[in-house]
């Protein structure tokens, strides 16, 4: 008996281990079984591999030989959808089923929790779908569920679980109900039009326009020409299970509550200013310490000329520095000061200044107890905004983290003295690899070209998606402000500080007011890195980019490098002409016509990352 009782674990992990031993090819055949009209599936054989290299089956999306969607559009299926064999799938990223005649519930789509795209448009689809349905889900980006009949309230989880969300179709539906606040910045592209939507467009959504919105008689508010007349129907009533509250009821319980507490921070904040005035007072104790300075030297020519600045150039700095990214260690102001720091030049040879699209003088640094080097970026044009707003932006902006961006590392502020801190990159600037001497140039081969474009594309996707409530999320993008590093990654500096800068200073501060459409959004950002990328693919920052979007004409400007990397290979050349052709778009003199960085990085990538598949509704 003790024997048996031993030996039974381990026949259970037999068991399941066969249980779970099926080929891909057997586990497809097992989900085809649950599926009706299957003729255009007949390539789904045993006697050959999913994703073989002659004979790849039918409707599937494979990489590095193994699947990684389901792409079934427009084949006649129907049946009722069975999840559980793609569950042994765990490459599966992708399903697009749309164009054909399933009905009933949804399916249990929701089990494949790594999905990042799911598109079940034009089916016969019906019924509620579980508030809680794509809780799980937390990479799905993209979410089709158009032109079915599903009803009842959106799914709250579309909004409050899915952080990477960036495309959302609801179109002609019977939904109802108030609309959830979708709060994602990624989301770029939504269309809630025909349905029997009610309330108020929520403030995630009313940045779109009415026909996202339009055949749903009960919305009003946002871009619709309907203002709502009840204030205070809003999506904060809605429930977890999609029912609405009494919304009146809850206000004033809110707005009571909220008083109660102000009423008792009042009277203890009475009684403790009574407390200290008993107190006896001590005289403050002035600090006698001698004024700190920091000994600048410029950098000379090349042939190693110096000057010694005026000592008093940082003026008199006595409060300390406030660290907000301490990855590369921790040091204070006394530190700071102690360093001989030389100005930065310019790739024209000139001492960096604030001309030309720069908030201020750089200023390189080591810090002697760590040995970090540093550029100290003392700002000119921000005096007129409070310590306080500045703290907290500075702040904001050393919380983010990215491959592709160069995140500050403290900051010191006083009424007339605010400085930057930031890492110190030796690889110089992309401008100075582009168009500096000393065979910079050289090193920038095709890939290495690319490499950078993307890497400057995806660091301007995060900063557009993390900083979406700013006008302009970088403001400052070009070639000067973007590093290299030593795996040849680019990384982004001077960003969002659009908020920080004197208003009358901004058109000569930021590079993103030389966006040819007169104002300045989030597009002028896309222009600015459509300028760059061009600038990249040429070699030369001085193009005149109202010239149009002839592409021959761009053609002629390529840099030998490139021109020379795309001599004889058509794939090289393809990838080429897309890149150009995404740049072309970017400097579009129309602003609504430009691409989203969303878009670009989509678009620069789908050669190198087939994660996910662009597919067309019809």
């Amino acid at each position: 008996m003790a024997v048996a009782w031993l030996i039974w674990p381990l026949m259970l992990s037999l068991t399941a281990l066969s249980a779970n031993s099926l080929t891909e090819a057997e586990t497809l055949l097992k989900f085809k079984e649950s599926l009706t009209n299957t003729k255009s599936l007949d390539s789904w054989t045993l006697d050959s591999e999913p994703c073989g290299g002659t004979q790849r089956w039918f409707g599937l999306l494979c990489k590095k030989n193994s699947v990684f969607g389901l792409k079934m559009e427009q084949m006649g299926l129907s049946g009722k959808i069975d999840v559980a064999p793609l569950i042994d799938l765990p490459g599966i990223r992708t399903i697009s089923i749309m164009n054909n005649s399933f009905s009933g519930k949804i399916p249990e789509f929701n089990r494949l929790t790594a999905l990042k795209s799911i598109y079940l448009s034009n089916n016969q689809f019906s019924g509620d779908i579980p508030s809680d349905y794509f809780a799980r889900m937390l990479s799905l980006k993209k979410v089709w569920l158009s032109n079915n009949e599903f009803s009842g309230h959106i799914p709250l989880s579309l909004a409050t679980t899915l952080p990477r969300l960036m495309e959302l179709h609801l179109q002609n539906n019977q939904f109802t109900g108030i609309i959830p606040n979708f709060t994602q910045p990624g989301l770029a592209d939504v269309n809630l039009s025909n349905n029997r939507l009610t309330g108020e467009i929520p403030p995630g959504l009313s940045r779109f326009n009415a026909s996202n919105f339009a055949g749903n008689p009960d919305l009003c508010g946002g871009k619709l020409a309907t203002t709502c007349t009840q204030p205070g129907i809003s999506t904060a009533s809605i429930s977890v299970d999609g029912d609405t509250k009494d919304e009146y009821k809850s206000k004033y319980y809110i707005a009571f509550g909220t008083l109660g507490f102000l009423f008792i921070l009042i009277i203890f904040f009475l009684f403790f200013q009574k407390k200290r005035r008993k107190r006896t007072s001590r005289p403050s104790e002035q600090d006698n310490t001698e004024d700190q300075h920091i000994h600048v030297t410029v950098d000379g020519s090349r042939t190693g000329a110096s000057r010694q600045s005026n000592p008093s150039s940082f003026r008199e700095l006595t409060t300390d520095l406030v660290m907000v990214n301490k990855e590369k260690g921790v040091f204070n102001l006394e530190e700071l000061l102690k360093s001989s720091a030389h100005v930065l030049e310019t790739p024209n040879g000139q001492p960096n200044n604030t001309s030309g699209g720069s908030v201020g003088s750089a200023y390189k640094a080591v810090i002697a107890a760590s040995g970090v080097t540093v550029v100290v970026k003392r700002v000119t044009v921000m005096n007129e905004v409070s310590l306080g707003v500045f703290a907290q932006e500075i702040k904001n902006l050393g919380s983010l983290r990215h491959k592709n961006i160069l995140t500050p590392l403290a900051y010191h502020s006083r009424r007339d003295e605010k400085l930057l801190v930031f890492e110190f990159i030796p690889n110089l600037s992309l401008l100075r690899r582009l168009r500096g001497g000393e065979g910079e140039d050289s090193q920038l081969d095709w890939p290495s070209r690319l490499k950078i474009i993307r890497g400057i594309a995806r660091g301007m996707r995060y900063l557009h998606r993390e900083l979406a409530f700013l006008t302009l999320p970088h403001g400052n993008l070009k070639s000067s402000n973007v590093f290299i590093a030593d795996d040849g990654e680019p990384l982004i500096s001077e960003f969002g500080l659009q908020r920080l800068i004197n208003p009358d200073a901004q058109p000569h501060s930021l590079a993103a007011y030389e966006s040819r459409d007169g104002t300045v959004s989030a597009k002028s950002d896309v222009f600015s890195f459509g300028a760059v990328l061009l600038e990249i693919l040429t070699g030369n920052g001085g193009l005149d980019l109202a010239g149009g979007a002839n592409l021959a004409e761009w053609m002629d400007l390529l840099h030998p490098t490139v021109v020379t990397a795309a001599r004889g290979d058509k794939m090289v050349w393809d990838e080429i002409e897309n890149v150009l052709r995404i740049g072309v778009r970017c400097i579009g003199e129309d602003p609504d016509r430009r691409p989203s960085m969303i878009e670009v990085v989509d678009e620069l990538t789908v050669g190198d990352s087939s994660d996910e598949f662009i597919t067309i509704e019809t």
